[in-house]
């Protein structure tokens, strides 16, 4: 969430790149944005009155092929506009982090012996992605309210499984053009009826599941300060 020294992150959906926008040019205009689902119009509404959070993931994730597979466990933080980290809790680079300010870089370090060394990287370089590629804000709340409604495809909702004792709405995104998402087909986003926020993500390359994210131990509005962001 295999790559070399990936480093620091997981992160679970994937940032919107230039061949989907190209992708989007070629279908029809209403295409291009989906329809918000009930679900995901009050995933919205409660995220606007979210200044901060943080969360653990709990992901696992496969290559297309499911040849190779990665585990992790991650912390995650947010803070409106543009603060962003993640922390290696369990797994490859076990404490290795990054940090992200807006923009297309992140900074950070690798878990261990080499804990010392700070590095700088493009946001979506080899070593600052998941196995899969995503980026370290793909799982942020308003990257993912992006990504359901941007990406070209058949947008529905129904009942979803419970998740850590919550009922849930799925969401789920069959995706027109996979090639331009990450090979991925469809996505599946698990919002609870009780607080309105994700609490799973699943991402499938055709019939197989490519991707497993569970969010716990969700906390928002906890006032993280500059310090909470350094890495």
């Amino acid at each position: 969430m295999s790559k070399p020294l990936s480093s620091w992150v997981r992160v679970a959906g994937s940032a919107i790149c230039a061949s989907l926008f190209a992708a989007a040019a070629l279908l029809p205009a209403a295409a291009a944005e989906n329809k918000a689902t009930p679900a995901l119009e009050e995933f919205g509404k409660a995220f606007a009155g979210v200044k901060d959070y943080q969360f653990r993931i709990v992901t696992h994730e496969t290559t297309d092929d499911g040849k190779h597979a990665e585990d992790r466990v991650y912390l995650f933080r947010w803070r409106r506009p543009t603060d962003a980290q993640i922390v290696v809790l369990q797994g490859r680079d076990k404490g290795g982090a990054a940090t992200w300010h807006g923009g297309d870089t992140v900074s950070g370090h690798h878990g261990g012996l080499v804990s010392f060394v700070h590095l700088t990287k493009n946001i979506h370089d080899r070593d600052a992605t998941s196995l899969r590629g995503d980026v370290l804000t793909s799982d942020a709340y308003d990257a993912e309210l992006k990504h359901f409604a941007d990406t070209p495809g058949t947008l529905w909702e129904a009942a979803g499984p419970e998740i850590g004792g919550q009922p849930t709405t799925a969401v789920t995104l069959a995706v027109a053009d996979p090639k331009a998402n990450a090979n991925v087909s469809k996505d599946v986003l698990y919002l609870s009826r009780v607080l309105h926020l994700p609490l799973g993500r699943d991402q499938y390359a055709g019939s197989l599941l490519v991707k497993t994210e569970r969010f716990k131990e969700i906390k928002t509005n906890l006032g993280l300060k500059d310090g909470d962001f350094q890495g």
